[in-house]
């Protein structure tokens, strides 16, 4: 394991599920304690390279998406919320000299606690907004629990956010591990396969079925490492290694551009930076985390 929490992991919020009722959410909003982050379209409203933080209550009468007030739980005695505005500048007016940042850029620079925190707003916003229209009945639904269940006015069924497992393996054969790499990405970025969980698998099926998929490449013996929550928009990626019996690749070109075997020197030497074979997964990856794992074994 890292010697850190992974990126976006170890939040230190009690959830407070049971203390959700709009009664006790007015009283968090107005306790002196109570703190807020304000983001805009996904982004995050920062002062001096840290999350800029505000009163809940300076937030009445602004213009805000839903799903307006997001309680996020309460940190010992410190209520927190989010809030994500509608207005660009009404966002960066909030604080003087605070700027909007995305959330891939300060997982390089935030605290293990703050981008927790951050990466549960955002994927809490990313669900509210693909989510407000009942999938039972398409009819509205409306906000409950200070964001973390929406309602359907209408049925009368409640929706919970999605989180997606998705899981991502280093596949080995001996002292070489596969590393591939997307259409979408630049050249040279290479990183561990992944893929989404189908109905009726386990972790470990499915580590199977897309390795097979994605570079045609059986393996065995996959084993679960440790995991991260991803908020691109909301994913748990489940990390495991597992083991190649040949090393003769057929590439899904929808899914991998390119993919090579790479020796532990090599990578060792990419990881250092004495080595440009490719580049290095960014450290708030759990892609990296794989890799440094093995390197160190």
């Amino acid at each position: 394991m890292p010697n850190t929490p992974i990126a976006f992991a170890g939040g230190p919020l009690d959830l407070a599920e049971n203390q959700r009722t709009p009664e006790a959410l007015t009283a968090f909003s107005k306790d002196r304690n109570a703190i807020a982050f304000i983001m805009h379209h996904g982004q995050f409203l920062t002062q001096n390279g840290e999350l800029a933080l505000i009163k809940p209550m300076e937030m009445i009468g602004k213009h805000l998406y839903d799903p307006g007030p997001l309680f996020l739980g309460l940190d010992g005695d410190t209520p927190l919320f989010a809030f994500s505005l509608a207005q660009e500048d009404q966002a960066k007016n909030l604080i003087k000299g605070a700027e909007l940042v995305p959330l891939r850029a300060l997982a390089l620079t935030l605290p293990p606690k703050d981008l927790s925190l951050a990466g549960r707003a955002k994927s809490l916003f990313d669900w509210h907004r693909a989510h407000k229209f009942c999938a039972m009945c398409g009819h509205q639904s409306n906000v409950a629990s200070g964001g973390v269940t929406r309602k359907c006015p209408s049925c009368a069924t409640d929706h919970f956010p999605r989180v997606n497992p998705v899981v991502i393996m280093l596949v080995t054969h001996g002292d070489k591990c596969l590393l591939g790499r997307s259409p979408e990405w630049p050249e040279g970025a290479f990183s561990c396969l992944a893929g989404f969980v189908s109905s009726g698998e386990t972790p470990e099926e499915a580590c199977i079925r897309e390795v097979y998929e994605e570079v045609g490449v059986a393996v065995t013996n996959p084993k679960y490492q440790f995991s991260q929550p991803w908020p691109y928009p909301g994913q748990l990626m489940m990390g495991l290694f597992c083991e190649a019996k040949s090393t003769e690749l057929t590439l899904d070109t929808k899914e991998i551009t390119e993919a090579h075997w790479y020796d532990k020197e090599t990578v060792r030497g990419v990881f250092d930076g004495t080595n440009e074979a490719f580049y290095c997964p960014p450290p708030f990856t759990i892609a990296h985390w794989l890799i440094q794992h093995w390197l160190d074994t």
